[in-house]
């Protein structure tokens, strides 16, 4: 390695953050003079939490949607009692320390659980090809590659403000039904979620830091990356059967 490339080209991490954007190759090159994934992290953490407290009325909204759906449904066949709790818990959305304050911190500590799993599969994968990543190569580069959250939680925000309503997107879970009760529906509709602009942002992204930080061919880089990010939909395809990522 030469001199120059032994000195880090972007001395602001927010630097280095923007031109992941914009000059993806350089940004990533650089994480092997220096690899950095906390401050890249808090970012994409501070920017998530902005975009909750926005979405927070249209999120509460939602969820009594779909207990006036229930208890439209289920009227005249549940017990009277259990339909009056459910018609409490219905006011009650949004608010104490359930709807008011563990949303701010559930987003920041699935992120990072989230950051935990990507980047442990991303030095397994790597290691598959016979380069050694390691761990904190893997973590800065799925915290730096995470910008695509950002921007995809901005977006986001912007066309619920214009629709009014949180059910929108950029995958092809859209054209499944909105609450689908069938399994195999779920199942599908689960996987089809992960199939959208930002996750292929996100695997063009992935495979620019593996090739950049490792040396491996954009081929290969692209390959470790496709298996992951398959292995990760079918993960968060049986999740969507237990009610999570619908």
């Amino acid at each position: 390695m030469s001199d120059e490339e032994q000195v880090p080209r972007y001395q602001n991490p927010f630097g280095q953050y923007l031109e992941a954007v914009t000059s993806p190759g350089e940004a990533f090159r650089d994480l092997r003079v220096k690899p950095r994934w906390l401050v890249f992290f808090l970012i994409t953490c501070v920017i998530s939490v902005v975009i909750l407290h926005f979405m927070m009325p249209y999120n509460i909204e939602a969820q009594r949607e779909v207990l006036n759906e229930i208890i439209s449904e289920n009227r005249d066949v549940m017990p009277s009692e259990q339909l009056a709790r459910l018609e409490e818990y219905r006011e009650r959305v949004g608010t104490g320390f359930i709807g008011r304050v563990l949303p701010y911190i559930i987003v920041p500590a699935s992120y990072f659980i989230y950051l935990l799993i990507a980047s442990a599969g991303l030095n397994v994968g790597v290691g598959f090809t016979g380069e050694k990543l390691g761990f904190r190569n893997a973590v800065s580069i799925v915290s730096l590659a995470s910008v695509t959250m950002a921007v995809g939680a901005v977006i986001t925000l912007v066309l619920v403000l214009v629709k009014g309503d949180v059910y929108v997107g950029a995958n092809l879970g859209l054209l499944f039904p909105r609450w689908p009760t069938l399994w195999h529906i779920k199942l599908l509709k689960g996987f089809a979620s992960q199939i959208g602009v930002f996750s292929a942002w996100s695997v063009f992204l992935l495979t620019i830091g593996v090739r950049e930080v490792t040396g491996l061919s954009t081929k290969r880089s692209f390959t470790v990356i496709v298996i992951l990010w398959l292995l990760w939909a079918i993960s968060m395809s049986c999740l969507s059967l237990l009610g999570f990522g619908m």
